[in-house]
């Protein structure tokens, strides 16, 4: 049985997600609400259990530059209090431009989901 994945574009208002299996391409799955950290466990352990994931992969964002900035950290804090939630690998990956990258191919409609796609491809491209 191949290595289940999910990808997450974290944001203050939605996060985004995507599905893929290790060796394969990530397909955007779904948006949810950033409706607070309890409220995203509950949704991520229900997605976790209903599609036999065994690794997350959050996309870290970075300045132009490669500098952490603020997001980057928040983004971090997010992964190490899952880490402490779930029971689960969880890698945090560089996503620099991934929402602009589909913002300029005129991806207007739930970018957030393509943008997890976009990161878990990225993970997955350094597993080859």
């Amino acid at each position: 049985m191949r290595q289940r994945l999910l990808g997450i574009d974290y944001g203050d208002k939605n996060i985004g997600l995507a599905l893929a299996d290790l060796g394969s391409i990530a397909l955007p799955y779904k948006i949810i609400n950033n409706n607070g950290f309890e409220g995203i466990v509950s949704q991520l352990k229900k997605i976790i259990a209903a599609e036999n994931i065994e690794v997350i992969v959050v996309g870290l964002p970075h300045s132009l530059s490669g500098e952490t900035n603020e997001r980057f950290v928040i983004t971090r804090k997010f992964i190490d209090a899952l880490t402490k939630e779930l029971d689960i690998k969880i890698v945090g990956v560089d996503e620099q431009m991934t929402s602009k990258l589909y913002d300029k191919q005129g991806v207007k409609k739930d970018i957030d989901k393509h943008a997890a796609a976009a990161i878990l491809d990225t993970y997955l491209a350094q597993q080859n």
